[in-house]
């Protein structure tokens, strides 16, 4: 059965289940590399105008609040702009300053940038209160392209960064999804498999680590389209566990074989 085919059925029925139940246990993790590999592919697809968006939105209030600057071989050239300058508002601030006045953030506001001779840090709070942790981090201008930052700049640099970073990102993404999802099915399998052992018709261990990784399909349409869409107020992580549950118990049970004293009762009650 194709991979397209076989997700639409385990979608379908529970008892669907029971065409992956005897399977190497490889070939569901080839499956679940080729189910992950693809929403992430679509994960990434929706992200893509929407960082491009987020940039362009950026550049446009750059233009409107940043002072000329350029950056050359990694240091900071700020010509005649009036030091320490900033720009922005309680929510976001804009800070430049080489001659070494100021050299932290800015706690009062939720998150911002300060440029600094050769380097720049970027930080941000979870509230505006003044007590809320500060979380900064400090990055060097070396490797930076040359140029006058502007709008411009950070457009090209945005469209650049996408380039490069895209299949990294689909990489990590493939890799963590992969991993997660392979601990969290041979939890539940080790631990089914130990009640399984008390039952006339339980299931082994590896038929219940095949069914555990293929019903990770629906749970994980559902996560990546949800948050494709960027919906606000979900749980996306509750909303998944509870699919991801519903689907291991049904198919663990459809897939369990009836025993002849199982059938003969179903007769009876017919």
């Amino acid at each position: 059965m194709s991979f397209l085919r076989t997700a639409i059925a385990l979608c379908a029925n529970f008892r669907n289940y029971r065409l992956v139940r005897d399977l190497p246990v490889t070939s569901s993790v080839k499956y679940l590399l080729k189910l992950l590999t693809l929403l992430a592919l679509v994960l990434m697809t929706s992200f893509v105008p929407w960082a491009l968006k987020v940039a362009d939105h950026f550049a446009g209030w750059a233009d409107a609040h940043f002072p000329r600057f350029s950056i050359q071989d990694g240091k900071l050239i700020a010509g005649d702009v009036p030091q320490p300058y900033s720009a922005g508002d309680t929510d976001f601030v804009f800070m430049l300053d080489t001659t070494g006045k100021v050299t932290q953030p800015d706690t009062k506001t939720l998150q911002g940038v300060l440029f600094m001779a050769d380097s720049f840090i970027v930080w941000m709070k979870l509230t505006n209160a003044p007590e809320a942790a500060v979380r900064a981090q400090q990055y060097s201008l070396r490797g930076f392209p040359d140029g006058v930052v502007n709008g411009d700049y950070f457009r090209s640099l945005i469209r650049s960064f996408l380039w490069v970073g895209l299949p990294l990102t689909l990489l990590v993404l493939v890799l963590i999804g992969l991993l997660s999802t392979l601990l969290q099915a041979y939890l539940f399998s080790l631990f089914a498999s130990l009640i399984e052992r008390g039952m006339p018709s339980g299931l082994r261990l590896p038929q219940l680590l095949n069914i555990a990784i293929h019903a990770v399909t629906p749970a994980a349409i559902v996560f990546t389209a949800y948050l494709a869409m960027r919906l606000e107020g979900l749980d996306l992580w509750l909303i998944y566990l509870v699919i991801y549950g519903i689907f291991l118990i049904g198919a663990a049970n459809a897939c369990r074989d009836r025993t002849a004293k199982e059938e003969s009762t179903e007769d009876d009650l017919l």
